[in-house]
């Protein structure tokens, strides 16, 4: 009886021994492989753009003023909250792709790590502004992320102008295209109704260009004419392209081969003209002969 305890025993511990050596390597290999995983974001130009500054300004202070420090610490700022705005986007999608399995969770670890990291560098920045100017580290990114907004509101009216722009144009040219000479015509003349329909859309576009009524149109048009340039020279190149490469009917001559057949042709042309001169010159000659017989 004993001697069959102590052999469940040693079973039990050496089960324990096998199970405590593979977690011990498991999480050894896994914290391997996280410490090799890339960058969430791989550089931080602006970091780089400000300490390199500050190692500037050591070796030569007068060429790197304080307002110049300021500037590129504020753009830092500015790359942290774009950064943190980003990561607060997309981190609920990162976790429930990872939780259904769509994506592995080394993923999320080095999402995890950019998280990290990021907050770290906020931190790095509110300590710099300290340095540079008393009490700006509390308020610093609260100016950085309205510049941010201010930023992101640029790029999307840039955007709403250039869709806005489009779509007037492509309304009058199809106007335009679709009128008969005659209505072009009208169009044209001053108090009809296809005037006035020209008239609403060169508003559109002279108030998108932020232009007077004429010149948004010629801007307009003049764009227009340049794209419609370029797609023909495009086709005029792809005809000469497959012009070239088109195999060459058994009928049909080269080019070199025409002119050296109509020279041909013109030489046994004229070969027969005298060839009729001649016959003509001998019917002559007899004729004359006859006459002189006779008398």
């Amino acid at each position: 009886m004993a001697s069959g305890t102590g052999m469940l025993l040693v079973y039990i511990i050496s089960w324990g021994i096998v199970f405590g050596t593979f977690v011990h390597y498991y999480h050894k290999r896994k914290a391997q492989a996280l410490s090799k995983l890339e960058a969430w974001y791989p550089e931080h130009k602006e970091r780089e753009i400000y300490y390199s500054l500050i190692n500037l300004q050591k070796s030569t202070p007068e060429a790197v003023p304080p307002a110049t420090l300021r500037a590129a610490l504020f753009r830092r700022a500015m790359t942290d909250i774009m950064r943190a705005l980003d990561i607060k986007m997309n981190k609920q999608t990162l976790m429930n792709l990872v939780k259904s399995g769509a994506m592995s969770e080394e993923l999320l670890h080095q999402f995890n790590a950019a998280e990290a990291e990021n907050d770290a560098e906020m931190m790095s920045v509110v300590q710099e502004a300290e340095k540079l100017q008393k009490g700006w580290g509390g308020s610093i990114f609260f100016a950085a992320s309205e510049m941010v907004n201010n930023t992101r509101l640029r790029e999307l009216r840039e955007e709403m102008l250039r869709l806005d722009f489009e779509s007037a144009n492509c309304a009058r040219s199809v106007m335009m295209e679709s009128m008969s000479d005659e209505e072009r015509k009208k169009a044209t003349t001053e108090g009809t109704k296809e005037n006035e329909q020209l008239t609403k859309k060169d508003i559109i576009l002279s108030s998108i260009f932020n232009m007077p009524i004429g010149e948004g149109v010629k801007v307009a048009a003049a764009a227009q004419a340049k794209h419609k340039a370029e797609m023909q020279k495009k086709e005029q190149e792809k005809a000469k392209l497959s012009a070239k490469n088109e195999p060459q009917p058994k009928g049909e001559q080269s080019e070199t081969e025409k002119p050296a057949k109509a020279e041909t042709e013109q030489i046994s042309k004229s070969d027969g003209e005298k060839a009729e001169a001649a016959s003509s010159d001998d019917s002559e000659n007899k004729k004359l002969a006859e006459v002189a017989i006779s008398s």
